[in-house]
């Protein structure tokens, strides 16, 4: 039973990834083609890389933060009991949960999802028209700051990526990753509510040809 649970867990993770990588792709290639659109997303990246030249050791500090504080989140949606959270710059950070449920995205949901771009993008959503270009602005910044986190924490002796076996976790990561980037670039096109309804529109399609083809 266990092994037969395994293996629709890596057959879902697979499909979701595919699924993923073609609609991320699809994406980005539209945004090479109109990106005018990102001209204050891509201002934020630069400001990010410029700014953080500056803030090494701060830097550090709210990347552990940020990490301990999405876990925390996490938790908190799967109704586990947080019991203690730790964070600081020289010795790393950590919390103590208690639950059933969740586990795998409680483990690995700090090392794809940009917890502080999605508070921006939810905020985008009451902006006022006119200063849409700020979201977009810091949208990008916290983008960056994301990127950089995750890609310094994606490393084999993370005991997250451990407790849940190699594999899964890199083909979990790799599916989230594609996904929180393929909603951030449709949030700076038209805002986040349409960047659900295309992915849930997108995946639905595919999944539809795919049926068709195989049924035929």
């Amino acid at each position: 039973m266990k092994n037969l649970k395994g293996i629709f867990v890596y057959l879902l993770l697979s499909v979701f990834l595919i699924l993923t990588a073609r609609q991320f792709c699809s994406i980005v290639w539209w945004s090479i083609s109109h990106y005018k659109l990102f001209a204050w997303f891509a201002a934020g990246v630069v400001v990010y890389f410029i700014a953080r030249k500056f803030l090494k050791k701060n830097e550090e500090f709210l990347q552990t933060f940020t990490h301990e504080l999405t876990h925390t989140i996490a938790g908190f949606l799967f109704g586990h009991k947080i019991h203690s959270f730790r964070a600081s710059d020289g010795n790393g950070g950590e919390i103590y949960h208690s639950g059933r449920y969740g586990g795998i995205f409680i483990a690995l949901t700090p090392y794809c999802l940009p917890v502080y771009t999605y508070v921006l993008m939810l905020l985008r959503l009451i902006g006022e028209r006119q200063a849409l270009y700020v979201f977009d602005l810091l949208t990008g910044l916290t983008a960056a700051f994301h990127a950089v986190a995750f890609f310094k924490q994606i490393r084999p002796y993370q005991t997250d990526i451990q407790s849940q076996g190699y594999l899964k976790s890199y083909l979990f990561i790799t599916a989230f990753l594609l996904f929180n980037s393929a909603v951030i670039l449709l949030t700076v096109r038209k805002g986040l509510s349409y960047a659900f309804q295309t992915s849930v529109r997108d995946y639905w399609y595919d999944i539809e040809a795919f049926f068709n083809f195989i049924t035929q």
